[in-house]
Parts: structure tokens; sequence; C-alpha cells
């Protein structure tokens, strides 16, 4: 088994491919680590499953079905699907379910990086500085990118500038390609944590919820109290009376929130207004989704953007814009396959807080703050979500196991009746 140094920076390498700015664009990136996943399991022997492959090959299948369908096969488009695939399940075999917390250390130790960073951009002078010669200069893309609808933020790999900074409140974006992205990894950092640690007061949740604090993102912040809630309402430290106080305090809090701050009432009123006219906004882009949806809803449109938009896909145009992970992820695969995928992503949050001993309910709030963090940002079709499923799996194959020897363990004889049972007196 490889060491645990390598297995904490193939988990970093998984976060980097799911959304670190200077990383997650590059297809070379991706391509290396496969290789390298790839290598290190086939010379440190580890033992790879075959039932996780069933999830390879449900995806293998729909695109395939999608690619025949709208007469548009493009072998790159596949192989790079399956190179993704194949590089998480190879990490998943490698690091088994210590990813999990090998993530919350991650996202841990890149929060505590950011921040400093992040403090200096309040002094404009050093932000230009740091920007322009050493962003500028020596953290340019190792190859050139090809052309595509987002442009690159300047970044020094641990951080992520704001470009929209000097017109708005200042940000942190940690090393992820926005605020709003940093805030899905914290509140993922955080909901495995606390599980885990089966309290919200300690060093580590305390700079998750700092750094979180410093995104100013409405769904993060959003996100952030639909586990709150959830936290207060299954923990088991705290009793009942106290947990109703608290709801309430959090309920009265998050309303006037709501009411106070521009970036969270007026910002979601503006996105709701706009749900009809504007893609850029959440509820804009689920709209027209939905309106895709009833088109495809068997199996989508696949991950081919001229599926879904003709011509139009193979533009920079700006209306092909989608930041919806939840319609997105049904419009590109279909709603049977969406449904399954959320079936099991709500399956390995509850199976992973019954491995750690935590109560059940906890998934259901966990579950609705991930889907919280998906509404805001097509996050579900990236490599870290995607583990979740491989995990899932894994999670599964453990409970089964530790049942079998339970049964097996009450099936055999006392060590006082076997003994009896040889003397022929039993």
């Amino acid at each position: 088994m490889p060491s645990t140094r390598t297995q904490y920076l193939l988990t970093y390498c998984l976060i980097a491919t799911t959304g670190v700015e200077y990383f997650y664009r590059f297809q070379e990136f991706a391509i290396l680590l496969f290789v390298v996943s790839g290598y290190l399991v086939l010379t440190h022997k580890v033992a790879a499953m075959v039932r996780p492959l069933r999830i390879i090959a449900a995806f293998f299948v729909l695109e395939l079905v999608q690619a025949l369908y709208f007469n548009n096969f493009v072998f790159t488009s596949i192989l790079s699907l399956m190179v993704k695939l194949f590089t998480i399940y190879f990490i998943v075999q490698i690091c088994g379910i210590r990813l999990i917390k090998y993530y919350t250390d991650v996202i841990y130790v890149l929060a505590l990086l950011a921040l400093p960073v992040y403090l200096l951009t309040f002094i404009p002078s050093v932000e230009n500085y740091l920007i322009e010669n050493i962003a500028n200069v020596f953290f340019k893309p190792i190859v050139a990118l090809g052309k595509s609808l987002y442009e690159t933020s300047p970044n020094i790999i641990i951080y992520t500038f704001n470009p929209y900074a000097k017109e708005t409140i200042i940000r942190n974006s940690g090393p992820f390609w926005e605020p709003g992205a940093f805030a899905i990894f914290l509140n993922l950092a955080l909901i495995f944590n606390l599980a885990q640690k089966k309290t919200l007061l300690n060093r580590q949740n305390a700079l998750f919820i700092l750094s979180l604090l410093t995104t100013f993102s409405t769904a993060g912040y959003a996100t952030f109290f639909i586990i709150l809630i959830g936290y207060v309402l299954t923990t088991q430290t705290i009793g009942r009376g106290i947990k109703v106080l608290y709801t309430a305090l959090l309920l009265f809090g998050a309303v006037s929130a709501y009411d106070q701050f521009a970036f969270l009432g007026s910002k979601i009123q503006e996105n709701i207004s706009l749900a009809t006219e504007d893609n850029t906004s959440r509820f804009g882009s689920a709209y027209l989704d939905i309106i895709d949806i009833a088109k495809s809803p068997l199996i989508g449109f696949g991950r081919r953007s001229e599926n879904r938009f003709g011509r139009l896909g193979s533009t920079l145009d700006s209306s092909i814009h989608r930041n919806n992970g939840i319609t997105f992820l049904a419009a590109t695969y279909g709603v049977p396959a969406a449904v399954l995928y959320f079936i099991i992503l709500f399956s390995f949050l509850r199976r992973y807080c019954r491995l750690v001993n935590y109560p059940s309910r906890f998934a259901v709030y966990a579950f609705l703050a991930v889907m919280s963090s998906g509404f805001s940002q097509g996050i579900f079709d990236r490599a870290l979500l995607l583990s979740f499923l491989f995990l899932a799996d894994r999670l599964q194959q453990l409970e089964t196991a530790t049942a079998h020897q339970q049964r097996e363990a009450e099936r055999s004889p006392q060590p006082e009746l076997a003994g009896l049972e040889n003397n022929g007196k039993v």
C-alpha cells in the first residue's frame, strides 16, 4: 500500500482536478494523475475491487447511448470521461474510506494557507504586486489553454485572486475558481469533520467556519445554516429544550441576515425575479435546464454541448452558460440517472454517519446541504463528488462484511459450550 504521505498527495490531486484554479482546467494534469494513480495500484498490489466498475460501466453505456442517439460520437470525449472515472476509482481503491479524513485535513491546510493571503488583498498595493509580479509571472498556465467560455483568474496555486474584488466586497476564493466554490469545499469538510469529531467546537471546524464567512457566498451561508440546524437537531449532547432554543436563535439570525445583508436577501430576490430572463442566475439556469430536460428526460443531452445547443454549442456564446448543478446534471444525464445519482449520494452520507457512530438522521441535513451547494454550482460531474459514489459502494461492502462477521460470531458456540460439546455432555 502506498505511504500515508502519498495518499494525502493523491487526495490533494483529486481536489485539484475538481476545482483548484491552477490545475482543474488542464487535461494534461488529469492524464498525469491517471497514469500515476494507476501505476501505484499496479506496483503496490492494491486490491482492486470489481464492484465499483459497475459505476464506470453505467457512465460508459449512457455516454455511448447519447453519442449514438444524437449522432455525435467523439472518441476523445468518451476517453476523457473514462480517464476521470478510472482515476477516481484508483484513488478510492488506494485510500479507501480514509479518503474522507485526508480530505478534511487537506482542506484545513488549504484554508490555513489562503487566509493570510486573503488578508493581504485588503491592501491594494500588495494585491496588485502579488498579481502582477508573482501570479502573472510564475504561475501562468503550464500549457496553452484552448478557447473557453470562462477566463482563468490570476492565482498562486494556494490562492486565487477575485477578479471582481474591486467592484464588490473582497471575498476569499482560497485556491478554487471562485469564493462560492471555496464555500462548497469548506462546507463538505465541515460535514465530515463534524460527524467524525461529534462536536462543532474544535480547531478545524473553527477555521472552516472563519474561512467560510470570508467567502461572502450566499449559497455557502445557506448551506452552512442547514448544517448548523442539522447538528443542533441531531446531536446527542444537547438537551431537547436547548435544541428548541438554539433552533429558534438560528432561524432568527438567518431571517435577520437575509434582511440586513445585500449579498443575501437582495441577491436571492434578484435571482428569483430574473428566473425566466437571465441564464447567469441559479434560478434562471434551472428554468432553462428544465425546459431542455422536458425535451430529453430519459437520457439527457450528454456532455457534448452541441447535442443540446446545436451550432451554438461550439461557440463561446454566453447564452449556453449554466450554473445550477442539480438541473444541469438531469439535463446532461437524464432524470433517471440523476435520481439514481442522488440516491447513491444520500446512501453514502448515511453510511458514513453510521460508520463514525453519528446519528443517521444527520445524513438528511448533510444531503440537503450538498444539494444546496449543487444548486449554486455545477459540481456533481466533478471528480470529488463522483468519488462519493465509489465511496458509497466501499461503505456498503464494509457494512456487509461487518454484518457477516457478526452473524458468524453469533453462530459459533461459546468456548465453554464448545468444551462441553467435545465431552459429549451437550
